[in-house]
């Protein structure tokens, strides 16, 4: 069975990304040289506001923000909903990241992480560090094995 939730090849370790801008839940411009302060910024990909494994995946990384505050990591959320849906999703689940707005999937292609052909975000967790290298990419991950792998 064709798993369409998780795309099948996902950026390569090393490779360096480029920046972009993308409005968030409160309609501000957040673009990735926004965090060059930061060690790294979490990247996450999900697809919806009412599929159990995205609603976990966004609590769990919630839930895990003083670990990667810690850290120096920012956690941004992406996905193709529209922005009205991001508003009420991050206001109900009470997230403490941005979740940006990728009208027509278009990071989402370019992390290979889009399906159902390019319209809709698929899951994925990636890691950048300051200089937007990716140092870690999976199609499912935990905080802990985001902060495992960014600490080694």
């Amino acid at each position: 069975m064709l798993n369409i939730l998780f795309p099948a090849k996902l950026l390569p370790v090393g490779q360096t990304v480029p920046d972009f801008a993308l409005l968030d839940q409160q309609g501000r411009l957040v673009s990735l040289s926004d965090f060059t302060d930061c060690r790294g910024v979490v990247v996450l990909f999900f697809a919806s506001d009412w599929l159990p494994g995205d609603l976990a995946l966004l609590q769990d990384f919630r839930d895990a923000h003083g670990a990667f505050a810690a850290a120096g990591l920012q956690v941004l959320a992406l996905s193709s909903i529209n922005w009205e849906t991001l508003f009420h999703l991050s206001k109900r689940l009470d997230l403490s990241f941005p979740l940006l707005f990728d009208q027509c999937c278009r990071q989402a292609t370019f992390y290979n992480a889009a399906w159902v052909n390019k319209f809709v975000t698929g899951r994925a967790v990636y890691v950048l560090d300051n200089q937007q290298r990716v140092l870690f990419a999976r199609t499912k991950a935990s905080p802990e094995q985001v902060l495992a792998a960014f600490s080694s």
